[in-house]
């Protein structure tokens, strides 16, 4: 169950990610997006793109491409889904678990904590604040 202190520490938190450049979230060029989408694979992986997609609001073309960007980084791996070999499974690489942990071992904990514990619903309407809130920055 996230309380209402988790909302507020993950909302001042993601405000301060996404004032700063993306470049210095552990060094790389991921933007908000493949950040979050990165944390959210690793606490629910394995996870479908569909998955991905609706938990970050965007369409399928859009998450896939940024699944292929993510993937030739080295920091996602796509697999088949053995019950349906229509589906695609994502996991994230030893390469995204050391990144993630170069941000803040305990910030990335209390993140995966919270993004979990999260219902698919309340996943969806916390991507929607950031990502408004990133566009509503670049535009300042």
């Amino acid at each position: 169950m996230v309380t209402v202190e988790d909302a507020r520490w993950l909302a001042d938190h993601l405000r301060r990610l996404v004032s700063r450049r993306p470049a210095t979230w552990a060094g790389s060029e991921l933007t908000l997006a493949q950040l979050l989408a990165l944390h959210f694979i690793s606490a629910k992986a394995p996870v479908t793109l569909m998955a991905l997609s609706h938990a970050l609001g965007l369409r399928p073309p859009a998450t896939s491409a940024m699944v292929d960007r993510l993937a030739h980084a080295g920091l996602v791996c796509r697999k088949p889904d053995p019950a349906d070999r229509r589906r695609v499974l994502l996991t994230v690489t030893g390469n995204a678990v050391a990144m993630l942990g170069k941000i803040d071992l305990q910030t990335a904990r209390r993140l995966q904590v919270v993004v979990t514990s999260m219902g698919a619903a309340a996943q969806r309407c916390l991507a929607e604040v950031v990502r408004d809130t990133a566009r509503r920055l670049a535009g300042s």
